[in-house]
């Protein structure tokens, strides 16, 4: 406790990084009682609505208490830790007198495993009394939803159990057995934000057909020089597109919309936590190659939990493509405050005319969800016809 003639403490408060952030779980303190922190230095990472992200100091001075555990959920602006006045002594006896004060904790990283006989179903791994790698949010996760933790094993050898692997965890239950799972705060996210788009965005989906043929044989060109996926050359054909219709490259805003001279397209990734969209900014700027090194960097940082704010942020168009899962045409929800999105189904092989002739050609549907607020219905077909004509001939986007 702070003794009687003590400065008075002042605390760091989780911070509201985003517009429709209003809570965290936090994930991991880079910090302990007894360091000195300065103002905007990183403390610790929380999983907001958008990632797991960095979180920075709100304030500067000596560490003298964490007033928040990971795995705790925290409400934005709610005090984190107590912090004394910088160059005040932190002595040993206050270190004492906070950990007692505390409530005993688990090691962050680590948990007790009871001794476990040959033969259980911890993916069919014998595990011996001692400690397991395990999260903070994936052994709270663990607690909340009662799933033993030595009944967890990691996806890779070796790796500490996370959230994920929480949630692909099957138990042997009865038929009528159920387990609730409450919202994570990105989860909470995702939901608010369907649910404005689908209310507030009246939206109206255009399909059409590419001839994948030329697409094909043009990515096959360019992984001569570098891997390239077909989403780098959908994000360019779409950033030409709207470059030829600038009117609707744009995002809503109260009582009207806002025409955007940047061209930001964002590309749904699927991860362990969920679906992300990172941002390719200035995509019309950009050729292929660079926006696949863009892509494969953003890619990573998804799947590794490391997307920043930034990386998620500005977007202007998205792009949401599922054909990798064999699905052939999907009607997207449009990214609000956004006003369009492309769905992106499968390849496959089909019977089509060509000159007169019916032959097989390998095609794919794609759709243009858009927002009947702001755009005609003929104005987004012009801008799915522009984006049909270059991906059916994608050399015209090199003109």
């Amino acid at each position: 406790m702070i003794e009687e003639g003590d400065s008075m403490p002042k605390y760091l408060v989780l911070p509201k990084i985003g517009m429709n952030m209003e809570e965290g779980v936090i994930d991991e303190w880079l910090i302990k009682p007894g360091d000195k922190v300065e103002k905007e230095q990183i403390v610790l990472r929380a999983e907001t609505d958008k990632a797991v992200q960095d979180i920075f100091a709100t304030d500067a001075g000596i560490v003298y208490k964490l007033l928040a555990q990971p795995g705790d959920t925290v409400p934005c602006q709610e005090k984190i830790a107590i912090l004394l006045e910088e160059g005040e002594e932190y002595t040993q006896e206050r270190a004492d007198q906070n950990k007692a004060s505390a409530d005993p904790k688990p090691e962050p990283d680590t948990a007790d495993v009871p001794e476990r006989k040959p033969g259980g179903k911890a993916a069919g791994q014998e595990r011996k009394r001692g400690k397991v790698r395990i999260s903070p949010l994936a052994k709270k996760m663990a607690e909340d939803l009662g799933i033993p933790i030595e009944e967890l094993s990691p996806k890779e050898e070796g790796k500490r159990i996370v959230k994920a692997d929480v949630l692909r965890y099957e138990a042997p239950v009865s038929r009528d057995a159920s387990v609730f799972v409450p919202f994570t705060p990105r989860r909470k996210a995702i939901a608010r934000h369907m649910l404005e788009s689908a209310n507030h965005k009246p939206r109206v989906t255009l399909v059409t057909t590419v001839d994948c043929e030329n697409l094909i044989a043009f990515r096959e060109k360019l992984k001569k020089q570098t891997r390239v996926s077909y989403n780098e050359i959908i994000v360019k054909a779409c950033a030409a597109a709207l470059g030829a219709y600038p009117h609707m490259n744009c995002i809503t805003q109260e009582g009207g919309f806002c025409i955007k001279k940047d061209i930001n397209i964002g590309v749904a990734v699927d991860t362990p936590d969920g679906l992300l969209v990172p941002v390719l900014k200035n995509a019309d700027k950009k050729g292929i190659f660079e926006l696949a090194g863009e892509f494969g960097t953003l890619t990573e940082k998804a799947r590794n939990g490391r997307l920043s704010g930034e990386d998620m942020s500005g977007g202007t168009f998205s792009v949401s493509n599922v054909g990798m899962f064999g699905i052939e045409s999907f009607d997207p929800i449009i990214n609000s405050p956004e006003c369009l999105i492309l769905g992106v189904g499968c390849m496959k092989e089909t019977a089509a005319v060509v000159e007169h002739e019916i032959c097989v050609r390998t095609c794919m549907q794609i759709s243009l969800s858009f927002d009947h607020t702001v755009f005609d219905g003929a104005a987004a077909a012009k801008l799915l016809k522009a984006i049909k004509d270059l991906l059916d001939d994608p050399v015209m986007m090199l003109a």
